[in-house]
């Protein structure tokens, strides 16, 4: 695996290196989230000062993902040689170094929603020290969910993944040579429940599915949020959501402060109904990060059956069935590749797992 490393001059990233030597490398990409990577290289003076200066970019030939240097370990070891392992995150982790300071409100479409906010805190604003230059905006998809929304004072990475969580949207952060260029894309189902699209089936009786791990976590779960706006005492607006289906023992209810959130925004004061969408937003979008988390990954035997990147990609809906029955359509939601000694190897997560029953 080849891989070239750019340096920031204070302009713009120059390729500086090839990197063919790795001992190990292991590269993470999500859906809706920033991604990791780590590598494992023989320590040398040069990749020491190298990596240890600000703004490192490292990029592949066969992926448009690319990841920013972050964390510097220096091992030495008289038996195994000296190492480095250099590890950080994708370049969407450039969207989690800003944050929103000033109240930001918003109604229209969930996609103008996410380039507003990338708009407004990386490419124009009147404090030129916040603005990166590097960072552009693919065209518009002109996707039609809407939103009704107001933040203050919230990262903007983790805002966009809530909003990209909640109406099933990826983004990405591609960098192209000389920016970085923010995109948010649907996916596609490729499973067995639709009659459109090429089927993708991972599972043992297709000899493309090896070691499985299968999670289902209920310990964060709340299906019932309660958030708390404006007013004081019995005035204080509330707005609840929660699951209809859900009752008595079933029901795990979470309470939201919400102060924060106001009716007076620059553009004028929002009516009573206004202001009640903008919590029912903020409500649906905690319910859906307290859901039961159930996940199932499993190693990729067969990488020729599917290609990844070809065949499927991330956030495709895919058909899986492990050897203990477990079957059902689940979305890819992180893709993680390893090559070391032992070989090149592929694992995908599935995640918002709905198994047949």
């Amino acid at each position: 695996m080849n891989l070239y490393i750019w340096k920031y001059d204070g302009q713009k990233f120059q390729k500086t290196l090839v990197i063919d030597y790795a001992e190990s490398v292991i590269w993470v990409q999500r859906f809706s989230q920033a991604g990791e990577f780590e590598l494992y290289l023989p320590a040398s003076r040069e990749l020491l000062e190298l990596f240890s200066e600000n703004e490192t970019l490292i990029t592949r030939d066969d992926t448009d993902t690319s990841m920013l240097s972050e964390r510097i370990e220096l091992t030495a070891d008289h038996e195994n040689g000296d190492h480095l392992i250099i590890s950080g995150c994708s370049s969407e982790g450039l969207l989690g170094r800003r944050i929103i300071p000033r109240m930001f409100s918003y109604k229209g479409t969930a996609e103008g929603f996410l380039r507003q906010i990338v708009l407004n805190q990386f490419m124009q604003m009147n404090l030129r020290y916040r603005r990166i230059d590097l960072i552009r905006q693919a065209d518009s998809h002109g996707y039609t969910e809407t939103i009704e929304k107001q933040v203050t004072g919230k990262n903007v990475l983790e805002t966009i993944s809530d909003v990209c969580n909640l109406y099933q949207y990826g983004f990405r952060l591609t960098f192209d040579g000389e920016y970085f260029v923010f995109d948010i894309y649907k996916s596609t189902d490729r499973s067995m429940n639709q009659s459109e699209n090429p089927c993708v089936i991972f599972s043992p009786d297709f000899e493309n599915l090896g070691s499985t791990s299968y999670l289902l976590d209920r310990t964060t779960k709340f299906n019932s949020v309660t958030i708390a706006g404006e007013g004081e005492g019995r005035d204080r607006v509330r707005f609840t959501s929660y699951d209809t289906e859900a009752s008595g023992i079933f029901l795990r209810e979470k309470w939201l402060d919400a102060r924060n959130i106001s009716s007076k925004t620059d553009d004028g004061e929002l009516t009573p109904e206004e202001y009640d969408a903008v919590l029912s937003q903020q409500a649906k979008e905690e319910r859906e990060n307290c859901k039961e988390t159930e996940e199932f990954s499993g190693e990729i035997l067969n990488t020729d059956m599917y290609r990844f990147g070809t065949d499927y990609s991330l956030g495709d809906k895919v058909s899986v069935i492990n050897e203990y029955g477990i079957s059902g359509t689940a979305v890819v939601t992180e893709i993680t590749e390893v090559e070391d000694a032992e070989g090149y190897r592929l694992i995908p997560t599935f995640s918002d797992w709905k198994v047949n029953k």
